[in-house]
């Protein structure tokens, strides 16, 4: 009993721990695929492309997805390494997060006139639909820009307030999400780190309103905008944060693992699971190779990191805040000028002009992550430094 005592505490006591590592190039690689994903399936939509080969491209929202699998764990990690007090916590969050994106939000409501332009064609997916929330914005747009500014509008039902979580710049719905996350991720972080009680009052918790929110029928999101809606994702990413000592000590069976949660997952979940129990599984090595364990099939390891976390893909990462806020007014504003230039609006200019975007989008999002991102991110560490220091 003793021995089986000692084995669990050097396994499962490793959860929630420091390991001094400061970012995995896995995930920064996750980072450019999924923004990717996004993009290609909204130029799809953009130019009402059709294909059976590309129907999974258009499936934007399993991307998103991993998003916040990726967002839990970025976030837990955070946690675990920096020990920061709350408010350093919340400012470093509110810099990285609000500044990119206010100026991605000017840029969509200065494009307004493009976007009503160039999305109206008549191949552009779900058209009508766009019309209707351009209609809905119009007539309340002060409201919704300021539930947009704080980041609040994806808490409003779209059933009590039309088109609240997408109206203005659509992507916004998952930063507000991920708001809500960061406001209350502490809690749930220090409660799911500590065994006994309060792990599993937080996890009964976050269960009972993840089942609350689904089976009411009295309010409708058109995204999963709202917290108790996502958590399901944010636990996948925070509990693999907690437990990656554990999961790198037996990384080989991550996958068969994976495969088999997969197969038993419901279909919407399935693509989500398999493209993070990959990455994750990259990660494990990753962590291993740091802390010089070794790993067991050295050359599927080889192979997976180098599909994971290539330069190019790692790089596209960086950039895929910018990439994944500023495309869809991009592909309004190129498709505008083409229009202009050509006297008329068709599919064909369409796609030239979404191709044109895409070639510019990796340039201009370099841009905005040297002049927006990177100076905003050191300004709040500046600040919580200084703040720091009049403290002390």
């Amino acid at each position: 009993m003793h021995l089986l005592q000692k084995l669990w505490q050097s396994t499962f006591g490793l959860a929630g721990t420091k390991i001094e590592i400061k970012s995995f190039s896995a995930f920064d690689g996750l980072r450019g695929y999924m923004a990717w994903w996004v993009v290609i399936g909204h130029a799809l939509h953009f130019c009402g492309f059709k294909h059976p080969w590309t129907e999974f491209l258009e499936l934007g929202n399993y991307a998103v997805g991993v998003f916040i699998c990726l967002s839990g764990f970025v976030i837990t990690h955070l946690l675990l390494e920096k020990k920061e007090s709350y408010l350093p916590y919340l400012i470093r969050r509110g810099f990285r997060i609000f500044p990119i994106y206010w100026f991605a939000l000017i840029c969509a409501i200065l494009l307004t006139y493009a976007y009503n332009f160039t999305y109206q064609g008549p191949w552009v997916h779900e058209n009508q639909m766009r019309l209707a929330r351009h209609i809905a914005t119009e007539e309340n747009f002060f409201t919704h820009l300021a539930l947009h500014i704080p980041l609040l509008h994806g808490l409003v039902p779209d059933n009590i307030f039309a088109f609240s979580s997408s109206s203005i710049l659509a992507p916004g719905w998952s930063l507000s999400l991920e708001w809500q996350f960061y406001l209350i991720a502490p809690l749930i972080v220090a409660g799911l780190a500590r065994s006994g009680f309060s792990r599993y009052l937080i996890l009964f918790l976050l269960a009972g309103a993840f089942v609350a929110f689904k089976k009411q029928s009295f309010v409708e999101w058109q995204y999963p905008s709202v917290l108790p809606l996502a958590l399901h994702f944010f636990l996948v990413g925070i509990l693999s944060r907690l437990y990656l000592p554990v999961l790198a000590r037996y990384c080989y069976i991550i996958l068969p693992l994976g495969f088999l949660i997969v197969v038993l997952a419901p279909e919407t979940l399935k693509t989500v699971f398999a493209v993070w129990g990959v990455f994750l599984f990259s990660v494990c090595v990753e962590f291993r190779s740091a802390k010089q364990l070794g790993l067991k099939y050295s050359k599927l390891s080889s192979f997976l990191t180098n599909l994971t976390s290539n330069a190019i893909i790692r790089s596209l990462g960086t950039l895929s805040y910018s990439t994944y806020l500023i495309h869809i007014p991009l592909f309004s504003l190129v498709g505008w000028i083409t229009a202009m230039f050509a006297g008329e609006w068709t599919q064909k200019l369409s796609i030239i002009s979404v191709i044109i975007s895409c070639i510019l989008l990796v340039p201009i999002s370099a841009l905005l992550y040297k002049w927006i991102e990177v100076p905003f991110i050191r300004l709040g560490s500046n600040v919580v430094k200084k703040r720091s220091k009049s403290l002390s």
